[in-house]
């Protein structure tokens, strides 16, 4: 993670910490790596001050909450991963599916989920723009098209290298897969860092998956 550490995933991420919530860690950490520079051509172009840091906790809190609403929905993408999805969803949010990643074209939930995870973010976004100062047409315009690069992120790296795996498992322990990737480790029960019961997690729960703490043959 680039602009994510331990402390903020703690704050954001509701526990337990699962396969889920390391795709919403990853995805934003993503998409905070293509605003960045991005933002920085923004405020020189309009004369407007855009708060990166503002935007990063605005955005870790509100796709957690899309999250949320995720798994308590009726329509449950992530317990059906591969269900097929009504046409009238598509239609509802007025999903061109010919813009997206190829393997995202596919009608089924797992693909609808991740396309609405990216709408939600374009809509995040068009929003904060606008708040800053960047004309409306401009705001939406720019969010459609960081919908689609974070769906293509999404389709190279949670799709063509993990096979959907955070999706699919979503419900699955993620604490230790998430420290893996971490710049800094994220707070060890084991080493008396943080309570079991904070990470509602136990003893058996956690095994390092750490490269350093990694030996050959393990």
């Amino acid at each position: 993670m680039k602009y994510i550490n331990g402390k903020e995933l703690l704050m954001f991420l509701e526990p337990p910490i699962t396969r889920l919530s390391v795709f919403e860690a990853e995805t934003v950490d993503a998409a905070l790596i293509m605003c960045a520079e991005a933002f920085k051509k923004l405020e020189t172009e309009f004369q407007v001050t855009i708060d990166f840091a503002t935007f990063k906790y605005q955005l870790l809190k509100t796709m957690g909450e899309f999250l949320r609403a995720c798994r308590e929905n009726e329509h449950e993408c992530l317990q059906q991963p591969r269900a097929h999805i009504a046409q009238e969803r598509y239609e509802a949010l007025a999903i061109d599916i010919t813009q997206w990643p190829k393997h995202l074209q596919k009608n089924n939930a797992e693909n609808f989920f991740i396309i609405e995870y990216c709408l939600c973010y374009a809509n995040i976004l068009s929003r904060y723009l606008m708040d800053s100062g960047l004309p409306k047409e401009f705001s939406c315009r720019l969010a459609n098209d960081a919908a689609i690069k974070l769906a293509q992120w999404c389709d190279e790296n949670c799709v063509k290298k993990c096979a959907y795996e955070c999706i699919r498992r979503s419900s699955s322990n993620g604490y230790c897969t998430l420290c893996s990737f971490m710049i800094q480790p994220m707070a060890c029960p084991k080493k008396q860092e943080i309570p079991y019961a904070r990470l509602q997690l136990e003893e058996d729960d956690l095994q390092c998956m750490r490269p350093e703490n990694l030996t050959l043959g393990s």
